[in-house]
Parts: C-alpha cells; structure tokens; sequence
C-alpha cells in the first residue's frame, strides 16, 4: 500500500483504484481503514517507522561516531532516489495536499517531535545544555528538510551537498 501511495502520491488519492493496485477489494480496504485520511496516517507512520530504522542503522553501538558523521551517513542514504519518493510524500503531507482531515497533532509528532527528540537526545550526549540542543536540533531539522526539498526540485546534489555539509556545523560544539 505505501509503494502505491509512494508512486502515484496522494493528490487525487482514491480508494477503489488503490484496492485495484494493490490487488484486494475496495471492501478490505474499507474493512482495515475507517478512511482515507487514516490510510494516509498509517502509511506516513509506516514512512516514519522506515526512516528512524535507517536512522538506526547508521548508529554506531560503540558510540565513538559523531552525530555530524551519522547525520552525513543518513543524508547520503536518504538523497538516493527511491528515499526521496519518501520525502515528496511527506511535504505533501506537511502542504496538507490531499490530506483532508490529517490530524495535525499526529503529523508533527510523526514529522516533527519524534526527530527532534533523536537530534536533541544525541546533542546533550555530545555535551549540548538541553536549550542549545532544542535550538540547534529545530534549526538543523528545517534545514535538512529544506535542502532536501531543493534537491527533489532542481536535482543539484553537488551543490545542496555542499550546504549540507555547512549545515552540519551547527551539530559541531
């Protein structure tokens, strides 16, 4: 289901063809989701699940890796093509096009919060006081995603690489 929606994306999103693409029944669909804006919940949280085990992947267990070299890891991983499918869905969550009825308080806990807390929890390890790590955590994560935005538009990973590598100072104590 999360493939079909990563494809055809959600605007203009309806069950019946999805049900056909998938190779069920409008009615499982129907029987599994109360709605589309709760299919469209699931699939985001499924997205979100995805990203933090990849976010995960790149942990070193020994905990010597910087956060500025894991951030880099995940950057790197997340700018392949078929990740970035993955971030053209979210942004058309965040835009609201075609979500309906999202609840906006589970969006930013799945777009948002759940990254901050991983940003921040990593910066006062690395010796950050809580407030410098929210404030650099918060600016860090816009920048990314705003980076990450200007590579799906234009495509210059030379050059948004570039500015991710100068955003990643602001990990740097």
């Amino acid at each position: 289901m999360t493939e079909y929606v990563l494809e055809h994306g959600m605007a203009g999103l309806s069950l019946r063809p999805l049900a056909d693409g998938v190779g069920v029944t409008h009615a499982t669909l129907l029987r599994h989701f109360a709605s589309k804006d709760q299919l469209l919940a699931e699939v985001a949280e499924h997205l979100r699940d995805g990203l933090a085990r990849e976010l995960d992947s790149h942990a070193d267990p020994t905990g010597t890796t910087s956060i500025g070299d894991l951030a880099r890891g995940l950057w790197h991983t997340l700018c392949d093509p078929r990740h970035q499918r993955q971030f053209l869905l979210l942004f058309e969550l965040a835009g609201g096009r075609g979500n309906g009825g999202l609840d906006p308080r589970s969006l930013s806990t799945s777009l948002v919060h759940s990254w901050l807390a991983i940003l921040i929890e990593s910066l006062t390890a690395e010796g950050w006081s809580r407030a410098d790590a929210v404030s650099r955590a918060t600016l860090f994560l816009a920048q990314a995603r705003g980076l990450q935005l200007d590579l799906l538009i234009t495509g210059d990973r030379a050059r948004v690489d570039a500015a991710f590598e100068v955003s990643l100072e602001l990990l740097t104590p």
